[in-house]
């Protein structure tokens, strides 16, 4: 017998033999103690245990703000630059921003609550505004030489120098 004959089986006897049985209601009344124990202990295992970390906790609002505060950069330099976008695009744009803003407000500052400590700079929300003036510094291009291709002057020393070298 392999398994699709066991998992057949199985499903016959669940649905001729067990479903009739439990719509009696001396089986569900004798059932009932047992199953309420089980899970009461399966709830309990699948509970943590103990405190909460607050180090931990403090750790994941401290990250969580540097990544917000990182994509309200990003979108300040989009915003800085986003004219050429078509303006549902802009639109995206702009309330991504605010949304960012509004939910770094709103994210607890961990190190306002420890003064104790060397604290780093806030970020104030306020300060987070797109910048009105436009660069219009034209960017740069490196020209990366890949290959064997050599300058002329190298090559020659290089000649020159195996010549030396080699006494002809």
């Amino acid at each position: 017998m392999d398994l699709h004959h066991v998992v057949g089986w199985l499903l016959v006897i669940g649905l001729f033999i067990v479903l009739p049985l439990l719509s009696r209601r001396s089986v569900r009344n004798f059932l009932r103690p047992p199953m309420i124990r089980l899970g009461s202990w399966t709830m309990a295992q699948l509970r943590p245990g103990g405190a909460p970390d607050e180090e931990a906790d403090d750790l994941s609002k401290v990250l969580r703000r540097q990544q917000l505060y990182a994509e309200v950069q990003r979108l300040q330099r989009i915003l800085a630059t986003d004219e050429s976008m078509s303006a549902t695009r802009q639109i995206a744009n702009r309330l991504a921003y605010r949304q960012l803003l509004r939910e770094l407000e709103i994210t607890p500052d961990v190190y306002a609550e420890m003064p104790d400590h060397l604290t780093a700079t806030r970020w104030n929300p306020s300060t987070l505004s797109p910048r009105p003036e436009r660069s219009h510094v034209a960017p740069t291009v490196e020209i990366l030489e890949i290959g064997w291709r050599r300058h002329r002057s190298t090559r020659l020393r290089t000649t020159a120098e195996t010549t030396a070298r080699n006494g002809t």
